[in-house]
């Protein structure tokens, strides 16, 4: 008898801790440059020696997103049944006859290569065409990582993380991946040493700088926004921040977009939230506060 058998959340489970190490590797690059930019670091001349030596960082990013996005295709598959992912003659499998239950562990399975094909004969509906693009390229781009040396092999920051929101997006089109992420710190390691504290400032910080580098209809699939929308502070996010190390992330847009419009939408949070059209007190030409008078433009 096989024992420990996986289910399909346990698949989704891993392979979305995976993206998440992937974005939150790639991710601490681009903060380490904007944070660098604020304190006067001219950013643009270091760029290209900065991007030389994250290299290998962002080659393993990708090689993670990859096996991230095996986890999930297999998820897939186990929701017809695990058995169908385990592969060789019966022949060699584990004996059952060695007197004690054996292990889904111990069994090979199915090969990156062999899954689409697998999903796409047992699964009610086969892998989107462009999934299956992005998964073979992701595969292809691992082996080169994991196999050869390539000083050639390029692999861009933005090129991760478009494909972690791509992958993420085909596979769990209900989901949101601000939402994901906000979930996955909160489980870190590093919560146990206060970083709990912290996760709301992190996430809008990331979700900040990764828009400033998406195409308009990229932010809009992804992200639920018009980026050419004036956008304003969320006032959830505000409160939920840690504002003692500073907060001016500003993410949320008015829906509609309307000058009497009194709903305020946060791609953070996904969640509509109701303001108030008023004019801001200070120096400050804002008209949209929260219901505790806080302008969602200065703050103040």
């Amino acid at each position: 008898m096989i024992t420990d058998l996986p289910s399909a959340q346990d698949f989704y489970e891993s392979g979305k801790d995976l993206l998440g190490l992937a974005w939150d590797s790639v991710s601490q690059l681009l903060l380490n440059l904007d944070q660098a930019g604020y304190y006067g670091v001219d950013t643009e001349e270091v760029s290209d020696a900065y991007w030389d030596a994250a290299r290998l960082r962002l080659a393993t990013a990708l090689s993670t997103t990859q096996q991230g996005v095996e986890f999930l295709i297999k998820g897939r598959i186990a929701e017809v049944s695990p058995f169908i992912l385990i592969v060789d003659n019966p022949s060699k499998w584990p004996s059952p006859y060695a007197g004690s239950p054996l292990k889904f562990s111990e069994f090979r399975t199915l090969d990156a290569q062999d899954l689409p094909r697998v999903h796409d004969t047992v699964a009610l509906k086969p892998l989107p065409a462009d999934f299956v693009e992005k998964f073979v390229w992701l595969r292809e781009s691992r082996n080169t990582i994991m196999h050869s040396v390539d000083n050639e092999l390029t692999v861009p920051v933005v090129g991760v993380l478009k494909s972690i929101l791509f992958v993420h997006n085909k596979l769990f089109p209900g989901e949101h991946w601000p939402s994901v992420r906000l979930c996955q710190l909160e489980r870190a390691p590093d919560i146990e040493l206060g970083s709990i504290d912290y996760v709301r400032n992190r996430v809008c910080w990331e979700m900040s700088v990764v828009l400033d580098l998406l195409r308009p209809a990229e932010v809009k699939l992804y992200f639920n926004i018009d980026k050419k929308q004036r956008r304003y502070t969320c006032p959830v996010c505000y409160y939920e921040a840690n504002r003692g190390v500073g907060f001016e992330y500003q993410l949320a847009v008015l829906r509609p977009n309307s000058p009497k419009s009194t709903s305020l939408y946060c791609p953070i949070c996904n969640l509509v939230h109701k303001v108030v059209r008023k004019k801001c007190d200070s120096d400050c030409p804002g008209n949209v506060l929260d219901e505790e008078g806080t302008c969602l433009t200065c703050a103040s």
